[in-house]
């Protein structure tokens, strides 16, 4: 190759390899400072979002998006400082929970605990004073299945949220307690309740496990009509937990049960609500008289505020169950 040649070729591969090397550190340049806008855009959205969490996170946990036991969507803004409750059950459980100061308003039937009969009357489950409810200006009113649609309405159109609870399992308890704590901002103390009663479950289940099971029949109501608490009732977990068997738990819910049934299943234990009727003479009534419980002895009067309302009151009626089912055992 003549030297003009090579260094020509020379001269040319030369520049372009310098060519080459600037090419080199300008992309360098360029993919450092791309590298570094990323890192800069991480921190940044770090940076961003950490409030966004912080306020999710705020101490009231409002506004709160429940679903009521009528399966409603309901949102509640901000923690409630004024609460009617027009279900006995309900009112116990906010006082549990520590809310008595807010409570504005209770039903007619409310009794326990005894310092409820200070609070206003404004009516019962399905006849509620509606007017009343208005003026005590409520920011949300809790209240049973029978409470009705029409009622609800009414407060709604007046900018009150109605929460509607209607416990029939024994899990609905708990269920009733957690939502009533999230909507009040009292989530960990129903938390804590709940979990109270569950642990108070496990002691009894714990006493009787092994032991035999005796037939119990529960009377809601006796006379024209026989009511009974079936299969998916929470007096029918009661029984259970207690270590009895349910002789309705061939029904569903709380039905009037045939005197003919009754007779045909012959209980060995039959257990009655105090509120039942003329219980005094549950051994010498009809069908009653023909069970082997009346025959042996074995029928036992309950208060019916700790065995029927879903509250946490349900663990005393537990343990009174597991009594008259297991005396050897509950002394």
């Amino acid at each position: 190759m003549p030297e003009y040649g090579f260094a020509k070729y020379y001269s040319v591969n030369n520049s372009f390899s310098e060519r080459m090397k600037i090419m080199k550190r300008f992309l360098s340049i360029i993919l450092i400072s791309l590298l570094v806008l990323v890192l800069l855009t991480g921190c940044s959205s770090n940076n961003i979002q950490q409030p966004q969490a912080d306020q999710g996170q705020n101490k009231s946990n409002f506004p709160v998006t429940i679903t009521d036991f009528m399966g409603r969507q309901i949102t509640i803004e901000k923690e409630p400082q004024r609460i009617v409750t027009l279900a006995p059950s309900n009112t116990e459980i906010l006082y549990e929970l520590g809310l008595d100061d807010k409570i504005v308003g209770v039903s007619e039937y409310d009794d326990f605990p005894p310092q409820v009969n200070e609070k206003p009357k404004l009516g019962g489950f399905s006849t509620p004073n509606i007017e009343a409810v208005i003026d005590v200006e409520p920011d949300i009113v809790i209240v049973g299945s029978s409470f009705g649609e029409e009622n609800a309405k009414k407060l709604e159109e007046a900018g009150i949220p109605v929460i509607v609870t209607a416990p029939e399992s024994f899990e609905d308890i708990y269920t009733s307690y957690e939502m009533i704590g999230r909507i009040t901002g009292a989530g960990e103390k129903a938390n804590e309740i709940v979990q109270n009663i569950k642990d108070g479950v496990s002691e009894v289940q714990k006493k009787i496990e092994g032991k035999e099971k005796p037939k119990v029949y529960f009377v809601v109501s006796m006379g024209q009509s026989n009511y009974t608490a079936g299969k998916g009732t929470f007096i029918d977990a009661v029984i259970n937990i207690a270590g009895g068997e349910n002789v309705a738990s061939d029904v569903e819910g709380w039905k009037d049960y045939s005197l003919e049934k009754l007779v045909e299943h012959d209980p060995d234990i039959i257990v009655a609500s105090k509120h039942a009727g003329e219980v005094d003479k549950l051994a010498d009534s009809p069908g009653y008289k023909e069970t082997k419980a009346a025959k042996n002895g074995k029928i036992f009067i309950i208060d019916d505020n700790i065995i029927v309302r879903p509250t946490s009151r349900i663990l005393e009626g537990i343990n009174e169950m597991a009594k008259i089912i297991h005396p050897e055992i509950f002394k």
